[in-house]
C-alpha cells in the first residue's frame, strides 16, 4: 500500500519593503487578524482524506522567503499549494520560483481568487505547475492524487495546466451546494495567538474569525465575487453553531467575528442562528455584518440578547446618486434607519465607507464624510475604491478618470491607484485622511469608546489605535509626499 500524499500549504511571506512602505501601517495592523481560512478548509479535508497536511502561514509568522522555502524543503511535501490575493500575486510567485529552484520535481499549484480570475495569465510562469480554479475542497483531493499518482490532469475538474506548453482549462468544478459537507477548518494547524485583532475591535479576547457562507447575489461594481461566484450558500445554523461551540471549548473564544460577505440575506437566516445559539445556550461575544435594506429592528435586538455586540453595515457612500451608480442597492434612510436601530438595541455600529469611486466628486466624498458623523456609530473603516481584476467596474473605469500604475502590490484598498476625473492623487489621500480626522477626532465617540473599557489591558489596545491613525494620517502622508517627490 501506497504511503499517504503529504502536502504543505502556504500563505506567502510579506517582504519587509512591503512592511516598512507606505500601506506597511495597514499590513501590520490589519492584515494579520484572522487566519487564511481558505487554506484551513483545504488542510481540513487534506486530513479527513489521510494526507499528511504542513499549514504555513508565512506571513503572520513574519518568514522572509529564504526561511519560509527552509521549512518547505524540511516539511519535504509531495504537492507544495500557494494561495494569493491580487496584490500579493508577487509574493506567492516569489516564493514558487525560490521553491521550485530548490525542489524542481516538487509540483506547485497555486489558488485562490488572483489566480481563479487569471489562470492562464499565472502558467506562463514555469515555476507552477496547475492552478486550482475556483472552490477548492474537492478539486484540491482529485489535484493531490492525480499529481500524486501520474494519472491525465485533464480530467481533474476545475483546474489549469499546461498541456504542449500551453495553459489549457479543464471542465469547471461544481459549487458545493451542501456545505455542510465541507469539515472545520484545520485551525490546529495555525499559530493562533499570533492572530491580533486590531485595537478598536473590542474587549474580548482571544477573538476568532468564522465564515459561514459562500457567494453573493448583489452586483456592486467595485465586488470581485472571486472564487465563490453569484449563487449564495449557507452552512445549516447547526452546523454553524457547532464551530461556534468549538471555538469557545476548545480554543477558548470570547468572541466571535462573523466575516462573510452577507451574513444576513435574510432575517429568518439570522434569526435560525441566533435561535440554535440561545437554544445551546452558547455563550459567547459575536459581530456580523449586517445589509441595510434587510435588517429590522426586531432581529437586532434578538441578535444583541444572542451575545452580539457589534453589527457592521456597508455603506460605501453618503451621496443617493453614487449609491445607484454603484449599485448598491440601500439608500441613506435605510442606513440611518438601521444604524439607529443597531445603537438604540445596546450594539455598537460600525460602518464601511469607499472614496474614489468612478462619479465621486470631493463634494460627495465630503457628504459622505457628513453622513458618516450623522449617525450612531462606533466605528469606520474607510477604504479607496480599488479596480479589481473581474469586478464589474474594471470594464468601464478608463471612462470615468485615470489608473495611475498596473503594479498589482499597489491594489490594497488602502491608497489611490484610480483617480475620478476632476479629483487628484493628492487631494484623493488628503481627502482619505481627512476623512478618518473628522470622524475620530469627536468627543462623543472618544466617550462611545471609553464606556467600553473593562481593565487596563484595554489601554494598550488604544495607544496601539493611536499609533495607528498617526502612522495613517501623518508618517503615510510624508510616505507618499517623499514616492512622488514632494
Amino acid at each position: 500500500m501506497s504511503a499517504p500524499p503529504s502536502v504543505m500549504l502556504i500563505n506567502p511571506p510579506v517582504t519587509e519593503r512591503q512592511r516598512s512602505g507606505p500601506i506597511g501601517p495597514v499590513i501590520r495592523n490589519l492584515y494579520f487578524n484572522s487566519p487564511p481560512l481558505g487554506l484551513a478548509y483545504l488542510a481540513a479535508v487534506l486530513e479527513r482524506a489521510g494526507a499528511r497536511v504542513g499549514l504555513m502561514d508565512a506571513a503572520v509568522e513574519g518568514f522572509s522567503m529564504a526561511e519560509a522555502a527552509d521549512r518547505v524543503r524540511a516539511f519535504a511535501p509531495d504537492v507544495a499549494g500557494i494561495t494569493s490575493t491580487t496584490n500579493f500575486y508577487g509574493n506567492a510567485l516569489e516564493m514558487a520560483r525560490l521553491v521550485k529552484a530548490e525542489m524542481p520535481s516538487l509540483p506547485i499549484v497555486i489558488g485562490g481568487p488572483h489566480a481563479t480570475r487569471n489562470a492562464e495569465a499565472v502558467l506562463e510562469n514555469p515555476c507552477f505547475d496547475a492552478v486550482c480554479v475556483g472552490e477548492g475542497e474537492r478539486t484540491v483531493l482529485d489535484l493531490v492524487a492525480a499529481l500524486g499518482g501520474g494519472a491525465c490532469l485533464g480530467d481533474v475538474k476545475g483546474i489549469a495546466f499546461r498541456a504542449g506548453g500551453r495553459p489549457r482549462l479543464t471542465e469547471p468544478r461544481e459549487f458545493i451546494e451542501n456545505l455542510d459537507e465541507i469539515p472545520m477548518p484545520a485551525r490546529h494547524l495555525l499559530p493562533l495567538s499570533k492572530y491580533v485583532p486590531q485595537p478598536n475591535d473590542g474587549p474580548y479576547l482571544p477573538k476568532f474569525a468564522m465564515i459561514t457562507s459562500r457567494g453573493c447575489p448583489y452586483e456592486c461594481i467595485f465586488c470581485d465575487h472571486g472564487i465563490f461566484g453569484v449563487s449564495y450558500r449557507s452552512f445549516s445554523a447547526s452546523r454553524i453553531v457547532d464551530e461556534a461551540e468549538q471555538l469557545v471549548s476548545r480554543f477558548g473564544a470570547r468572541d466571535i467575528a462573523f466575516v462573510d460577505s452577507l451574513f444576513m440575506p435574510t432575517v429568518s437566516r439570522v434569526r435560525g442562528i441566533v435561535g440554535e445559539m440561545e437554544r445551546r445556550k452558547l455563550r459567547v461575544h459575536w459581530t456580523c455584518t449586517i445589509r441595510a435594506n434587510v435588517a429590522t429592528r426586531e432581529i437586532l435586538d434578538e441578535m444583541r440578547r444572542a451575545g452580539c455586540w457589534r453589527v457592521r453595515i456597508g455603506v460605501e457612500s453618503g451621496n443617493e446618486e453614487v449609491l445607484k451608480f454603484i449599485r448598491k442597492r440601500v439608500t441613506k434612510d435605510q442606513v440611518r434607519a438601521v444604524a439607529g436601530h443597531a445603537h438604540a438595541a445596546g450594539l455598537h455600529p460600525k460602518a464601511f465607507f469607499m472614496i474614489g469611486h468612478p462619479t465621486d466628486t470631493e463634494a460627495t466624498i465630503r457628504e459622505s464624510m457628513a453622513f458618516a458623523r450623522e449617525l450612531p456609530l462606533t466605528d469606520i473603516t474607510v477604504q479607496v475604491n480599488t479596480p479589481m481584476p473581474g469586478a464589474l467596474q474594471s470594464t468601464f473605469i478608463r471612462e470615468y478618470g485615470t489608473i495611475v500604475t498596473e503594479d498589482l502590490e499597489r491594489y490594497s484598498f488602502w491608497e489611490p491607484v484610480f483617480i475620478p476625473r476632476g479629483l487628484t492623487r493628492e487631494k484623493l489621500t488628503d481627502l482619505y485622511r481627512e476623512f478618518y480626522r473628522s470622524f475620530y477626532l469627536r468627543p462623543v465617540i472618544w466617550w462611545r469608546h471609553l464606556r467600553m473599557f473593562r481593565n487596563w489591558n484595554d489601554f494598550s489596545r488604544y495607544a496601539r489605535a493611536l499609533r495607528l491613525l498617526f502612522n495613517m494620517f501623518v508618517r503615510r502622508r510624508r510616505a507618499v509626499d517623499e514616492e512622488a517627490g514632494g
